[in-house]
């Protein structure tokens, strides 16, 4: 049976979705990247970065996710 993924949040560039990303796995929690729109890929390459990228993890683990990316943003300066 196939994993079920479910969205946890949306990064508005790849630069955000990397450190997030990067957070989740650091904690063993998989992730995955949908880009929201399909010509994200052509403004990578255009303009050097995409918009709008969904982050999903396993469903099992969205509390854990959502919870670790709440501590991570009270800890900002």
């Amino acid at each position: 049976m196939e994993e079920e993924w479910a969205f946890l949040m949306r990064a508005f560039n790849d630069l955000e979705a990397e450190i997030a990303c990067g957070l989740l796995r650091q904690d063993s929690i998989p992730v995955r990247l949908k880009e929201s729109d399909p010509l994200t890929g052509a403004m990578r390459v255009l303009g050097g970065q995409a918009y709008e990228i969904d982050i999903l993890v396993p469903r099992q683990m969205l509390p854990r996710a959502k919870a670790l990316l709440a501590a991570a943003e009270k800890e900002e300066p």
